[in-house]
């Protein structure tokens, strides 16, 4: 239940922030493929990944010290989106006060 309100309260508004740059289709197109590719395909694959580990006789420490390098890769891929979330943010409020007024 707690892991359910964090997706609706944190992770969901997180993920329609980074569409608000994007175009109308490419939201589309992109929200279809994280639920199912992403998503659904990332829930099985973990579950397979952690029944394996634990067979081979690795501990929950020893997952969660495997998972460093993972989360430092999230840290520079939410850098790197960041960067270019503002990029377009920016190049959408320029190219909106560059547009002449419809009753001019």
């Amino acid at each position: 239940m707690l892991r359910r309100v964090g997706e609706y309260a944190l992770s969901k508004p997180a993920r329609e922030v980074l569409f608000t740059v994007v175009s109308r289709e490419e939201k589309y197109k992109a929200k279809n493929f994280i639920d199912t590719a992403i998503s659904r395909g990332g829930d099985a694959s973990t579950g397979w990944l952690v029944t394996g580990v634990r067979a081979l006789g690795a501990t929950t420490a020893h997952i969660a010290l495997a998972c460093v390098p993972l989360m430092i890769a999230w840290a520079w891929l939410a850098t790197v989106l960041a960067r270019e979330e503002k990029r377009r943010s920016a190049a959408t409020v320029s190219s909106m006060t560059e547009r002449p007024h419809p009753t001019a």
